[in-house]
């Protein structure tokens, strides 16, 4: 359960109904680059406690934790000696009882004063510190309890000594530290007994979180290639751990379950196909040209003399003409397709400048227009102006931090995005859809047709590519519709969402809203089928568990030869029952 004023939104914890979890939380400001602070309440002591955080990365905590102090970790770590760290104190505490010049700095800085440690150190020990302290915050179980997001400016690490927190990495020592096997159970429920398999972001992330490189290949491996947890349980993977890694991709998004799982498999969406990036694997070698395509250079003679220039365009083929051209065709093929700056480099989103650098040197000195006079290659000019101009683009973009974060951020939250497009634009808009389809679904839970399908049209126009507020679309607008044969508009929308379904197969919003339909036409065998492909899908859909359950009571009293009711079968064809709120 969610609720929200001005700039803060708050959050129930917890893993049933309208609940989040602390990982999932941590991930979802994550996923949105989220600046701001994250407000909690600490039982030991008592007392309220903040987490800020910096494009996603949490940066600073003030959770206590006597066994995380700075200094401890220090000595703990070998950086200073008890004898420096005393010195330190007592320093920090002259100062501070003076007043003087030394006054309001944190031991941190002290110690650096001090030239005890330089600044890469205290940098690294307050990261980890912070790091400890959310550590524990995992270990919390308080179903129920309040967390309070706010969206707001702040000046911590922004240019001062704090050091960003690995989010990813986080999640697995959480997840690791304080989560057992029935947490995980009870938050992922039935998708644990199904198939699962890790999505090719797996391959681009996988070192960040820190996998345990002694037990992990195992179980990482069948889960990229695809499996279920039952295969799992063999003689030298451990249960737990199992779990855990699941759990800790599942809660990240990287990993699919169910039908969801098959259909990757099938398409070979898997991070097992899409394998290692780029940066690990160097491309062999282009193989040399056979004797029957290379042509030797004409036999130069005394007593004849050259060729005219006319005969130049038939100069010798050189080595690397079939892999220019093939390379010239894929990046014209990019082109085409309006690729984003990464597709058009070829690069993974995690590419980091040193790789954009090594691509783009590569690339401008060998397709850039004015060098394809001295490589005989004048007569694929044309051609070549308008790939370089597009890599040229592309590198504006890639080059600068700022715009490589928006890019990468609208590509993960908004699916494919084509060059040119903006951004900014394409985050925004598709937050900004979850807000209206939120506010939506609660007026659709109180069948007020007409304003859920403008808010619904809202969010769809901010948010084209989001299946779940396209299928709210279409049967809230049937909802508000009263013009023309009920039964025409019913199959209308059951065409409509239909294809939304062959779109989006995964979608249970749109099997749901399906069953409503045709329940409301008297297709109950049909409708059947759609809320138990509902529930299949998201078994967390009480609404259409409750459909189904009507349905085979129905059935089970005509069988049984008892009058069905006429008030009941006057409200199944005018689309009454149960609808209920179906919260994303």
């Amino acid at each position: 359960m969610t609720s929200s004023t001005g700039g803060s939104r708050t959050y129930s914890l917890g893993s049933g109904a309208g609940a989040v979890s602390f990982p999932r939380l941590l991930f979802g400001l994550l996923r949105q680059r989220f600046t701001g602070t994250v407000s909690l309440t600490q039982l030991d002591p008592a007392g309220e406690r903040t987490i800020w955080v910096r494009g996603g990365m949490p940066v600073f905590c003030d959770w206590h934790s006597p066994d995380d102090l700075l200094g401890e970790m220090l000595v703990s770590d070998g950086a200073i000696d008890m004898h420096g760290l005393e010195r330190g104190l007592a320093e920090l505490a002259s100062s501070g009882a003076s007043g003087g010049a030394s006054g309001g700095r944190l031991l941190g800085q002290v110690l650096v004063d001090l030239q005890l440690i330089d600044e890469t150190t205290r940098t690294n020990a307050l990261r980890e510190q912070c790091t400890r302290k959310l550590v524990r915050v995992f270990a919390r179980e308080v179903i129920g309890e309040q967390v309070t997001v706010t969206a707001v400016e702040h000046d911590k690490g922004n240019d001062d000594e704090l050091g960003q927190v690995n989010a990813l990495a986080l999640l697995l020592a959480g997840v690791e530290a304080h989560y057992d096997n029935s947490r995980i159970q009870a938050e992922m429920g039935t998708a644990l007994s199904g198939d699962m398999v890790a999505t090719p972001a797996l391959a681009r992330y996988q070192r960040q979180f820190g996998f345990n490189a002694a037990d992990d290949p195992q179980i990482l491996g069948a889960l990229a290639r695809g499996t279920t947890m039952r295969s799992l349980m063999i003689p030298g993977i451990d249960r737990g751990r199992a779990l855990r890694v699941a759990y800790t991709l599942w809660v990240a998004q990287m990993l699919r379950v169910g039908d969801d799982a098959l259909q990757s498999i099938a398409k070979g969406a898997t991070a097992a196909a899409s394998g290692p990036t780029p940066a690990a694997v160097p491309k062999p070698p282009e193989p040399p040209p056979t004797k029957s395509t290379a042509k030797p250079p004409p036999p130069k003679s005394a007593s004849k003399p050259p060729p005219p220039a006319a005969a130049e365009p038939k100069r010798a083929k050189r080595d690397d003409d079939e892999a220019f051209e093939r390379t010239l065709v894929e990046l014209e093929a990019r082109v085409a397709a309006e690729a984003n700056a990464f597709a058009m480099f070829d690069l993974e989103l995690d590419a980091d400048r040193k790789q954009i650098r090594a691509v783009w040197s590569e690339l401008s000195k060998t397709y850039h227009p004015d060098a394809l006079e001295s490589t005989g290659r004048a007569s694929l000019r044309s051609r070549v102006e308008q790939v370089f101009a597009a890599l040229s683009e592309a590198y504006g973009v890639l080059s600068k931090q700022e715009e490589r974060e928006k890019l990468r951020e609208a590509l993960e939250m908004g699916g494919p995005l084509k060059a040119g497009e903006d951004t900014s634009a394409v985050v925004r808009n598709a937050f900004e859809a979850e807000m209206i389809a939120r506010d939506a679904d609660k007026l659709l839970s109180a069948k007020q047709w007409t304003r859920a399908a403008a808010l619904f049209e809202k969010a769809h126009t901010l948010s084209p590519q989001d299946s779940d507020i396209e299928a709210a679309l279409h049967y809230s607008t049937f909802r508000a519709s009263t013009a023309g044969d009920d039964r025409k508009r019913a199959v209308s929308t059951i065409t409509q969402l239909a294809k939304v379904i062959e779109q989006a197969p995964a979608c249970a919003r749109a099997h749901y809203f399906t069953g409503l339909i045709q329940l409301g036409i008297d297709e109950n065998t049909n409708a059947k089928h759609s809320f138990g492909d509902a529930i299949r899908l998201d078994p967390r859909n009480i609404d259409a568990e409750r459909q189904l359950r009507a349905l085979r009571i129905r059935e089970r009293s005509s069988s049984t030869g008892a009058p069905a009711g006429k008030k009941d079968d006057k409200k199944k064809g005018s689309f009454g029952g149960l609808l209920g709120l179906f919260k994303k």
